[in-house]
Parts: C-alpha cells; sequence; structure tokens
C-alpha cells in the first residue's frame, strides 16, 4: 500500500467508518444542543474543525518533544492539552466576537464549551495514541498522519451535525405527535442516521 493510499484510508476512517459522532457517540451534546438553525451548525463545524486540528497539531509536539523526553506524558497529557484546547479556543471566541456578533450570540454557550468537547480532546489524544483504529499504520501517528486523521474527524463531525440540522429543520414543520417533538423525535433520527453509517463498516476492509 502506497503511502497516500495509506493516508487517504486513514482520512476515510476518521470521516465515515468511525465517525465521532454517530459511531463512537462522542461529543453528543454540541450534537444535539447546536444543530437547531443551520447557520448555528455550519459555525460550530468550522471552529470545530479549526480548533481541533490546531489542538492535535500542537498536542502531537508537546507529547512527541516535551511530554515524552521528560517522562510525564501518561500523567500530564490530559491537562496539557486541555491547556492547549482552551487557548486556540479563547483566541477564536476573540476573532468570531469581532467577525460575525450574530454568530457569535447564537452558538451562546456552545462556543466556549468547545474548550471541554470531548470530540477535540479525543482527537488531539487519538493522535499520539491511536489504539483504535484497524488500519495499516504504526501504533503512533507522525505529524501528517496526525493533521490527516485530524481533519477527518472534523469534517465527519462538521458533516454529519450539518445533516443533521437539515432534517430537523424538515421536521419542524411535519405532523409528529406533541409528546415526540423536540429532543425525542431528534434521539430517534440521530438513531437511524447512526444505522446508515454502520454500512461503511468494513469498507475498503477497513
Amino acid at each position: 500500500m502506497g503511502e497516500a493510499q495509506r493516508l487517504f484510508f486513514l482520512f476515510l476512517g476518521a470521516l465515515l467508518i468511525y465517525n465521532i459522532l454517530l459511531i463512537r457517540f462522542i461529543a453528543l451534546c454540541s450534537f444535539f444542543g447546536v444543530s437547531t438553525r443551520m447557520t448555528t451548525s455550519i459555525g460550530m463545524g468550522l471552529a470545530v474543525i479549526f480548533v481541533m486540528t490546531m489542538a492535535s497539531a500542537v498536542s502531537w509536539v508537546v507529547w512527541n518533544y516535551v511530554l515524552v523526553p521528560l517522562h510525564v506524558g501518561e500523567f500530564l497529557y490530559i491537562p496539557a492539552f486541555i491547556l492547549v484546547i482552551a487557548s486556540l479556543v479563547q483566541f477564536e471566541e476573540m476573532v468570531i466576537r469581532k467577525i460575525s456578533p450574530a454568530l457569535f450570540r447564537a452558538m451562546g454557550i456552545y462556543l466556549p464549551l468547545i474548550t471541554t468537547n470531548c470530540a477535540v480532546l479525543a482527537a488531539a489524544t487519538e493522535s499520539v495514541k491511536p489504539g483504535f483504529l484497524k488500519l495499516h499504520i504504526p501504533y503512533r501517528f507522525s505529524f501528517i498522519e496526525s493533521i490527516i486523521y485530524t481533519l477527518g474527524v472534523a469534517l465527519g463531525y462538521t458533516i454529519v451535525i450539518i445533516m443533521f440540522t437539515a432534517i430537523r429543520e424538515r421536521i419542524e414543520g411535519a405532523p409528529i405527535p406533541s409528546s415526540f417533538r423536540g429532543f425525542p423525535i431528534a434521539f430517534i433520527v440521530a438513531a437511524l442516521m447512526s444505522l446508515a453509517f454502520m454500512g461503511f463498516a468494513g469498507l475498503f476492509g477497513l
């Protein structure tokens, strides 16, 4: 398997086969909380792409050049990665507030909560400790593999939350019994989407 093909399979696995939301059920709080309006979902998706990719890149450097040489990686990687993520979220929050105050207000509490978004921390951690993937890669990602994998995770998050929002907007006008409106029907839709994504399991032998 060539290098380009291996990177493509890594990206595809993170995007579809091991989708962070529908297959691994991580970051569901923002998934259900933000997916009520399309503009908000797109904004959250773009914010997560930036924070997740940058956090994984910086965390990879911190892990390999600071924590591991000092033999404190297993003890300090979580607070170190959270510090990296919090710094990036603070920067992004200031930029969004300056560029688009309406989007900043629409995203509300979910924007600063990217700091504690478990998907971002999971991607940063897996960029240095990827034990779950059934791909032909080293146990630890190289820097390029870390970026490719994280982009796949972030784009998978963004695509799914946009799809989910589009369905929820259509459901608002549907004749649904009152007892199912709101989160009950949203959970049913998410479950059906998860079943659909399970169909990607075994794709290309991944």
